[in-house]
């Protein structure tokens, strides 16, 4: 009878616990740069502010905002973010040099692995 009521336990307590995985997540995080915008010239040593906003339907576990000399492809920057939200605000800054050609890549992942991705191109002179 213990073993009886115990096997009627484990299973009602193992049904509450399960997830409905029909219901799929395929919607990409949404991305929005406000600034800089696309073919901006900076001067030399002026500070470029990467702002913008992202939005999931559920929540955005990765940002990432990568920054690479467009001419070499070397990556400069590398910024690695976990909101753990459904919206995130981007705030980064750096510092331009002279005579470079950044591309600026931004990628929103979100707990399903789908991913968003924003890229434009500045230059400093």
């Amino acid at each position: 009878m213990k073993t009886f009521l115990f096997i009627i336990i484990y299973f009602s307590l193992l049904s509450g616990c399960s997830k409905n995985h029909s219901e799929k997540d395929n919607v990409s995080p949404a991305i929005t740069i406000s600034s800089p915008t696309n073919g901006q010239v900076f001067n030399n040593g002026e500070t470029v502010v990467i702002t913008g906003t992202f939005t999931d339907n559920q929540k955005i576990s990765e940002v990432h905002v990568h920054i690479s000399n467009n001419t070499t492809g070397n990556l400069l920057i590398d910024i690695h973010r976990n909101p753990g939200s459904g919206s995130y605000t981007l705030n980064e800054s750096f510092q331009t040099q002279a005579g470079i050609q950044y591309k600026i890549l931004v990628i929103a992942k979100d707990n399903s692995a789908n991913e968003g991705r924003a890229t434009l191109e500045i230059s400093s002179n």
